[in-house]
Parts: C-alpha cells; structure tokens; sequence
C-alpha cells in the first residue's frame, strides 16, 4: 500500500520514503525548512527516517516540488481553519439568541431559589440559619441566629443586569470630564437604561 500525499499528486517516480518526508516537511507548518527536517530526522530517538541527509531532502523538494505542494497545503489549512472559526461563531453560545435563553433559564433558577418558601411560610433561601459566637474562653455562648443570603441576591441581579446588556437594555458610556479644564481627565462609566421599542 503506498503512502498518501496530504498536498499534491504523487509523481510515478516518487518513493514512499520521498512522500513520508514531503508529509513531515508540510507538517511542520510556518517556519518549515529543510534544515529543521534533516535536524529532526538526526535527533537520536527518531527511528527509521526516510533519510539523515540534507543533500538528499533538497533533491527530493527540487524533483518533486515541495514548495507548490507547501503553497497548496498551507492554503487548505488556512481555509480549513477560518471555515471552523467561522462556523464556531455561527453556533451555542456565539449566538445572541443562544446567550439570552441560557441567561434568562438561570434567571428563572435563581429567581425560584429567591422565592422558594418553607412549609412555615419562611424564604428559607434568603434566610439561612447560622451561628455566632458571644463572649470567649469558658464563658462563650453559641447564638442561633438567620443571617441574610446577600450572596443569592447579588448573583440572581448580576444575571438580570447580563440579560439587559445582552438585549441592549444598558447601554455602556465613556464620559471624560475634568475639573476647571485641567490637563487631568477622569473617566467615569456609567449605564443607561435604553429599553428597545417593537
């Protein structure tokens, strides 16, 4: 079975040990040179290459012209690569569409979270019971006490504020103001709510 060329034709005359070398020259990709391929094919532990000799590499690229095959493979590896990034950016969460349901799906998860109620009536997930420590050494007394769940809120109203950028309901600005015309500028940011009519 004779080897395949990943560029170019095979010519009639070409041995398998011209295109094994041909292959591994075009892998090496930007920065490829003859050199580096005699230097990778002296290195100890590689066994068995298609030849040590640079002499011998050169006549093979001039007889079967590696270059052309080097222009044509590079090519198709730059369309190969700009069709994936293309179709990466064409699908899951490089779609606006796809970014808001997810955003609005951990919304409605957080917001359920907020307002999960116990069987006494409590928001146990806003309330959550901890404890506190009064007094120290053998005099110390543990408290039960409901401490305040900031952390759920914060999170559930970072989601709604990545929802109204992600649908352009806040619009980001750059204001460059500086006291009494001074050379010295101070950037503020600020948002605004812009909410878009149908």
């Amino acid at each position: 079975m004779c080897l395949e060329l990943l560029s170019g034709v095979r010519q009639k005359t070409e041995t398998d040990k011209a295109v094994q070398a041909c292959n591994d020259y075009l892998r090496l990709g930007a920065g490829r040179s003859l050199g580096k391929l005699a230097d990778c094919y002296s290195e100890i532990f590689r066994t068995n290459p298609p030849t040590k000799a640079l002499i011998t590499l050169k006549d093979w690229s001039k007889k079967h012209g590696w270059q052309a095959r080097c222009s044509e493979y590079d090519a198709q590896w730059d369309a190969r690569k700009t069709a994936e990034r293309e179709a990466s950016f064409q699908q899951g969460l490089a779609l606006d569409y796809e970014r808001v349901d997810k955003l609005k799906r951990l919304a409605d998860f957080l917001e359920a979270q907020v307002y999960e109620v116990s069987a006494d009536g409590v928001y146990h997930n806003v309330w959550v019971p901890d404890v506190k420590q009064i007094g120290s050494g053998e005099y110390s007394e543990r408290v039960d006490i409901e401490r305040f769940n900031g952390t759920l809120l914060a999170e559930y109203r970072s989601v709604l504020d990545d929802l109204a950028k992600e649908v352009g309901g806040r619009i980001r600005k750059n204001e460059h103001t500086g006291p009494g015309g001074s050379d010295l500028k101070v950037i503020v940011q600020y948002d605004d709510y812009n909410p878009k009519t149908s």
